[in-house]
């Protein structure tokens, strides 16, 4: 009987470890690592880059004439996780994780798991076409009646100006080139492509983690809590029969905080995979 009053505290414990698990990481938006170059022109954050060429260290806002030299997404060194030699008047350069992105309308609308790349304005990105080289995958969507968005007036490199809609967007840098002509593309994971298949989006590794982290954890807190409620009770009846309907009693109340616990693990797996 001891047992089982400790037994009904697990259901508790367990639901507080879920509610944990659940809470995004303090740092999973920000770029994991950044390194500085240096620049001819004023870069500004959020912006694509490219190597510059013949210039050791330096880099220019990417497009796509430059493309094949592309390199990440300009950012100030606070949101980098790791800003690898940051300097003053220097352009902090984010090469993986995640980080706010300038995009446009140019090649319509972005939506979630869309392969971006330079567009022909200089530091912003577009939904990628077949072949084109990819700065990475898009965690967020924009579109040209996003509340974010912004009108710009551009020029292309024949100097004729455009009207486009520009924001930004969360990317997930990944540098390669776009052989899906789709969302997710052939950069997403293979569980990644299994979810969109169910769910119709891309949703990131992160949640995908912390999803089977949760039903893991969840998994054998059940396993646990039954296997030691049937056997206790087996035990309590062997030893005083005469107290079978209290034992039946306190194993049906463990069973019902089963029950609570696998709700509130589909509940939050819900969140985190919606």
């Amino acid at each position: 009987m001891r047992q089982l009053r400790y037994l009904r505290l697990l259901p508790i414990v367990a639901g507080i470890i879920l509610v944990v698990l659940s809470w995004p990481p303090a740092n999973a938006a920000s770029a994991n690592i950044s390194h500085s170059y240096s620049a001819n022109t004023s870069i500004p954050d959020g912006s694509i880059v490219s190597l510059a060429p013949n210039q050791t260290g330096y880099v220019q806002p990417a497009n796509t004439t430059n493309a094949s030299r592309l390199l990440g997404v300009a950012l100030n060194s606070k949101d980098s996780l790791l800003a690898v030699d940051p300097t003053s008047g220097g352009v902090q350069v984010a090469i993986s994780g995640t980080v706010n992105t300038l995009v446009s309308t140019v090649n319509g609308n972005i939506n979630v798991g869309d392969q971006i790349s330079p567009s022909p304005f200089d530091g912003l990105g577009m939904e990628a076409s077949a072949g084109l080289k990819v700065i990475g995958i898009a965690q967020t969507s924009f579109a040209y009646n996003s509340p974010q968005a912004t009108t710009e007036e551009v020029k292309d490199k024949s100097g004729t100006s455009h009207k486009i809609k520009v924001g930004y967007i969360r990317l997930s840098i990944a540098v390669g080139t776009n052989t899906a002509n789709g969302a997710g593309g052939s950069q997403a994971n293979y569980l990644q492509k299994l979810l969109k298949s169910l769910t119709g989006r891309t949703i990131s590794v992160i949640r995908i983690l912390l999803s089977l982290m949760v039903a893991t954890i969840s998994l054998i807190s059940l396993i646990t809590l039954i296997y030691a409620s049937i056997y206790g009770s087996i035990v309590s009846v062997g030893r005083n029969p005469l107290a079978k309907h209290a034992i039946f009693r306190t194993l049906t109340s463990v069973m019902v905080m089963a029950l609570l616990t696998i709700a509130i693990a589909s509940v939050t797996i819900y969140y985190l995979l919606r």
